[in-house]
């Protein structure tokens, strides 16, 4: 009879139990949650409190702010720049690939108490501690934690709308963008930094107004042997001094949108690569003597996905197929310089390309890197003509197609669309198992009678 009990009871207490269990648990908000904690200070009053001094805060004060830039391409180190609504400033963290905590569009919260406010060339920095020099320090790694509070990410981050004659003290460290402006014509298709010495190098930005400001680029920077672009439009940035004197720090090239004609109208950016597509109408054209035309090998021999005979370089404008008569030597991050003076430009199924060159027309002056464009596949089929021969990354998308292996023409699709992927029998992967799920495809964007991409090696594919 006990047993009987104690079985009745443990059936009681279980059914019981499973009434109180949820069938589906709430889910956690998409894009996280701000911490409880109460915002008492801003960004501009933490600048007050210096005034150009170095000063440690006694008081429970907290700020907050999104983060406009990281140290993600490399031109920001050990810091992130945050702004609120009264202005930005850069917070100095001792650790590396910050971006991975703190994306761009993440909110962060900040507890005062025992940080440090100073200037470094009249920059103001949040930072640790003060050093020998008297100078700002990273907040050590350890201590992060303590201090900076993770929010919601996923944020809209809006750049202020200026002039560079508007420019001045109160938009430090605050994400700017300028309209109407072009490097000067001593600065383009120039690197914008020396990565290979990693060497930081000033470049000049005008308007058409005569303002100027300097851009600044760190050697470190991934695309530091990049090639500034030729034409006039839009440049989004952080607004930085050093010694008084306004800089400008980009965060990666998708804040480059120079691709308009220059001011008055003389200079197009057709001067590049661009300009030389521009001549072709539908009808061969021969090159006049003296035209030289310069770029960064983007194509690799090594893993045979393109014709050994063919070559794609890339400028800041864009890209072409420069087609030897016979085999070339030359390799993928090559800068070259083509004299196509006599040569014919004319298409092959959809392709321009420079056709019968000889190997004396091509030299190597140098190296280089190109960033390729990331893009959605709906993006290149719209800009397919101008992208051509270009560098372009296509993420979030699925290959498939006839076959298991890359032999052959495939699909890349995201969700804006599908474009051909062709790989040559030749290649190095040709008989590689296709990978399933999603990945980032970067290849170089070509023509055979309508847009295809081609990676360069399965090192392409992340």
């Amino acid at each position: 009879m006990k047993k009987t009990f104690l079985y009745l009871t443990s059936l009681l207490f279980i059914s019981g139990v499973s009434s109180c269990i949820k069938e589906k648990y709430d889910e956690p908000p998409a894009n996280g949650v701000d911490p409880d904690i109460t915002v008492n200070f801003t960004i501009d009053s933490v600048k007050a409190r210096s005034g150009g001094q170095n000063y440690q805060f006694q008081e429970e004060l907290v700020i907050s702010g999104v983060v406009v830039a990281n140290d993600q391409s490399g031109n920001f180190y050990q810091n992130i720049i945050i702004q609120d609504s009264t202005g930005g400033i850069s917070v100095r963290i001792d650790r590396t690939n910050l971006y991975t905590d703190y994306p761009v569009g993440r909110r962060v919260f900040i507890k005062l108490k025992g940080l440090w406010v100073g200037t470094f060339a009249g920059l103001y920095q949040l930072g640790g501690y003060i050093n020998e020099a008297n100078s700002v320090q990273p907040i050590p790694s350890s201590l992060v934690d303590r201090y900076i509070l993770k929010g919601v990410w996923g944020l809209p981050v809006v750049p202020k709308a200026v002039t560079i004659s508007q420019l001045n003290n109160s938009y430090q460290n605050t994400l700017i963008e300028l309209n109407g402006v072009e490097f000067a014509l001593t600065d383009v298709n120039k690197p914008y930094a020396d990565g290979y010495n990693k060497n930081s190098v000033n470049r000049t930005l005008k308007d058409c107004s005569g303002g100027s400001i300097i851009v600044r680029t760190s050697g470190y920077a991934k695309f530091a042997n990049s090639l500034t672009p030729t034409g006039n439009g839009k440049l989004i940035a952080v607004y930085s001094v050093f010694n008084n004197t306004g800089q400008l720090i980009i965060r990666d090239l998708n804040d480059v949108r120079l691709d308009s004609t220059r001011c008055g109208g003389t200079i197009n950016p057709g001067n590049g690569i661009l300009g030389i597509r521009q001549l072709y109408s539908g009808s061969d054209v021969v090159m006049p003597a003296g035209k030289k035309i310069s770029g960064v090998v983007i194509s690799d021999n090594e893993n045979a996905n393109f014709d050994p005979k063919n070559m794609a370089i890339q400028d800041s404008t864009g890209g072409i197929v420069v087609r030897f008569t016979a085999n070339h030597n030359f390799s993928l991050g090559d800068l070259v310089e083509v004299d196509v003076s006599g040569l014919t430009l004319t298409t092959y199924n959809g392709l321009l390309e420079f056709i019968n060159t000889p190997a004396s027309a091509c030299v190597k002056i140098g190296t280089g890197t190109v960033q390729p464009r990331i893009a959605t596949v709906a993006e290149v089929l719209a800009n397919a003509d101008t992208w051509e021969s270009t560098l372009i990354t296509i993420q979030n998308a699925s290959i498939s197609g006839s076959g298991t292996t890359w032999s052959g023409t495939k699909q890349i699709t995201d969700l804006t669309g599908s474009i051909n992927h062709y790989t040559r029998s030749q290649a190095t992967f040709s008989s590689t198992a296709l990978p399933s799920g999603n990945k980032s495809f970067t290849g170089i964007l070509g023509d055979f009678n309508g847009p295809q991409l081609q990676i360069r090696s399965l090192s392409d594919v992340q």
